[in-house]
């Protein structure tokens, strides 16, 4: 890791950090209001539990790249930050750019995506033994 450009991530991990926690706040009084409005049928509480799921699943996507982040501000002070948690070797600084709370090296991340879709395809084919 360029010594040199370890600031520059530091300071990105902490925005992105910063803004996350925004979000999710502003998230949550969002669905805590909109949770005390009366409806005035079935069908606006239909829409209204919609919407706060919604707003629940994108809160636990802003939970999962705020621990992700935490995490990458966690190896900077361990003091090695940049390496894969998988194989030990650099993750590239031109990926890092882009998403300074990477985890993993192109190469083994893209392993992790085949191995998910490979579980997710298992379990549907499972699926529709099951129901054939």
């Amino acid at each position: 890791m360029n010594s040199e450009k370890l600031p520059s991530y530091l300071s990105k991990l902490q925005e992105i950090r910063n803004n996350l926690l925004g979000d999710v706040k502003k998230t949550f009084q969002t669905s805590q209001e909109e949770t005390l409005e009366p409806q005035a049928d079935i069908a606006d509480g239909a829409a209204q539990a919609y919407t706060n799921e919604l707003m629940t699943s994108l809160g636990e996507q802003d939970w999962q790249k705020l621990k992700q982040v935490d995490e990458a501000l966690e190896k900077i002070n361990r003091g090695d930050y940049g390496i894969c948690s998988t194989c030990s070797k650099p993750i590239p600084e031109a990926r890092l750019d882009v998403m300074p709370f990477a985890k993993f090296c192109v190469e083994c991340m893209s392993e992790h995506e085949n191995q998910a879709e490979n579980q997710i395809d298992s379990s549907e084919e499972e699926d529709s033994e099951e129901n054939s």
